[in-house]
């Protein structure tokens, strides 16, 4: 029987880890071949894809993987880990700073950050430098230079103010750390904060997949929540090949293709019966094969 591959979505509730999670799928499925696509902090919930068997090497082909959060945020508070996993620190004195605050001045913040945002990595983040995550070197009390990288900031709506907690709605490009997002807002008035709440709501381009709880998943009933490859890739046109043509791409043979595809554009290859057997890319008329699956 040939193994299952594709995406499974899980809804990560608060006080574990994603590895914790990620563990406990394969030892339920006992699917070997398994990772993550978009890791969660242990405070964090909501929506955490786990990609297994030939579906890992299609995770690069993603066409757009926005993430939408809703994030809640306590201001006059700073954490060394930038959430409530490490011990708060309080500013008594930026009491006032946040009375003040208006949602006219708060909507205008975070209008400045939407679009390209270069942001510094945390050092308690996975963030690798030397071939070690960031939290290694932090646990260490050890401070690694990092460079700004660029994210991207689709929408940044604001929810609510009550107190000291900011409520929003933020689309990112992945890579995004939202604990640094709202420090980095918060500091525009000169204020300290820390992330209080974090809930996925989704991720592109599983946008209308359904979710499960890991308590719910069993060997026997895991199939049903399957996201296939090619649906995982729906974004990429399908290219329909016979079988011969295929047979010819499988033995690293290019077939000549006179389609209105761009130049370097990556498809779907499909046969005739709908099957997908990976991933091609055009060029001067030909369709090479850039990634196919087992055969």
């Amino acid at each position: 029987m040939k193994a299952l591959s594709g995406v499974i979505l899980i809804e990560k509730h608060k006080f574990v880890t994603s590895n914790e999670i990620l563990f406990i799928f394969k030892r339920k499925t006992n699917i070997r071949k398994a990772g993550l696509m978009g890791i969660l902090d242990p405070l964090a919930t909501g929506v955490l894809p786990i990609v297994f068997g030939e579906a890992t090497k299609y995770i690069q082909y993603i066409q757009h993987d926005k993430k939408k959060y809703k994030i809640k945020s306590k201001l006059g508070v700073f954490s060394e880990c930038g959430d409530f996993e490490s011990d708060q620190i309080e500013y008594e004195h930026e009491k006032e700073t946040i009375s003040r605050l208006n949602n006219d001045t708060i909507k205008s913040t975070l209008k400045t950050f939407i679009g390209e945002y270069m942001q510094i990595p945390p050092m308690f983040s996975s963030t690798k430098f030397k071939g070690r995550p960031l939290y290694s070197y932090a646990r260490k009390n050890i401070n690694i230079e990092r460079k700004p990288k660029k994210r991207i900031i689709y929408d940044l709506h604001f929810i609510s103010l009550e107190n000291d907690i900011l409520e929003m709605s933020v689309t990112c490009s992945s890579g995004t750390y939202i604990r640094t997002l709202i420090q980095d807002i918060s500091e525009k008035w000169n204020l300290h904060s820390c992330l209080y709440e974090l809930h996925r709501t989704n991720v592109e381009p599983f946008d209308s997949c359904t979710t499960i709880p890991i308590d719910k998943i069993e060997a026997d009933n895991y199939q049903k929540y399957i996201i296939s490859i090619p649906d995982m890739l729906h974004k990429l046109p399908k290219h329909s090949c016979e079988i011969e043509e295929v047979d010819k791409l499988y033995n690293g043979l290019p077939i000549e293709q006179h389609v209105s595809i761009d130049e370097q554009s990556l498809c779907l290859i499909m046969d005739v019966e709908n099957t997908c057997h990976g991933v091609g890319i055009y060029k001067n008329n030909y369709l090479y094969p850039k990634r196919l699956m087992k055969r």
